[in-house]
């Protein structure tokens, strides 16, 4: 199914979408690479960048890149 053209959902593409699933140990293994990655680009926004509203929206976009990366490895790239 394609979230992005999808104008209905059988229940199973809903549970699918929505279950959880567990990951296999290369999943685990790639979402530690990210979020290593990502741990850094944060530590650096927060000791290079003054805090203020573009900080603070960097570090929303970080953590939402993480989320992201996170649902590409739990579907395999199918959503």
């Amino acid at each position: 199914m394609n979230l992005n053209t999808a104008t209905s959902a059988t229940a199973e593409d809903i549970k699918d979408v929505m279950d959880y699933h567990e990951w296999t140990p290369e999943q685990v293994e790639n979402g530690t690479k990210i979020r290593e990655a990502l741990g850094v680009a944060l530590k650096l926004i927060i000791e290079t960048v003054p805090p203020c509203p573009d900080r603070s929206a960097a570090i929303r976009k970080l953590r939402d890149a993480r989320m992201d990366c996170n649902s590409a490895i739990t579907h395999n790239g199918k959503y």
